[in-house]
């Protein structure tokens, strides 16, 4: 099987994840998405996120309107931090005969070299790249691990989880910007 992994602290989930899974489900003919929230995440100050639990459960009430996406808890067990690297070893254990296609964002390409163990990322997982029309892609020029990348287009969609925290620090309204089914919940929890 192909399997696309969304990884991510989804703090919270947004419809721009949403729409980057579908992107790659239908780009890349996946079989299956595996959206994997991270259970502590090197890169982000885990004061600011949500418990893995309560972002697992939002994930899950989402996916249940996608019978091919699927939320794993498979990086919540783990208390030292959540490397991707890590997370793929023990995916890769766990399906020998799967093909994996770990999806990101364009954001990712210049941190790259900041994840634990990248090299070897580079070279055991297709890592794709939502990459959206607007990116100026002239301040990758000196990158050499390009070529590594698989990329895909897609349409920018103007949302991110710290936008919609603000807004709810804000008292500013959500709505369109996370899925209808759990918007309520998701401006209960973070304000």
């Amino acid at each position: 099987m192909k399997i696309g992994l969304l990884g991510g602290s989804f703090n919270p989930i947004h419809n721009g994840h949403i729409a980057l899974a579908n992107e790659a489900y239908n780009t890349l003919n996946l079989d299956k998405i595996l959206f994997l929230p991270s259970g502590n995440h090197p890169l982000k100050r885990n004061d600011e996120i949500l418990p893995f639990g309560i972002r697992f459960k939002l994930i899950e009430k989402v996916l249940d309107n996608y019978p091919d996406f699927e939320a794993s808890n498979l990086d919540s067990q783990y208390e030292d931090l959540s490397y991707t690297d890590e997370l793929i070893k023990r995916l890769k254990k766990q399906f020998p005969d799967d093909e994996f296609f770990f999806i990101v964002g364009t954001d990712i390409i210049k941190e790259l070299p900041l994840w634990h163990n990248w090299h070897w990322l580079l070279n055991n997982v297709n890592i794709v790249v939502a990459n959206r029309p607007d990116t100026n892609k002239t301040t990758w020029k000196n990158l050499d691990y390009l070529n590594k990348l698989n990329f895909i287009e897609m349409k920018p969609v103007d949302v991110s989880s710290s936008m919609i925290r603000d807004k709810i620090k804000r008292s500013d309204s959500i709505s369109g910007l996370v899925p209808e089914e759990v918007e309520k919940e998701i401006c209960r929890l973070y304000s």
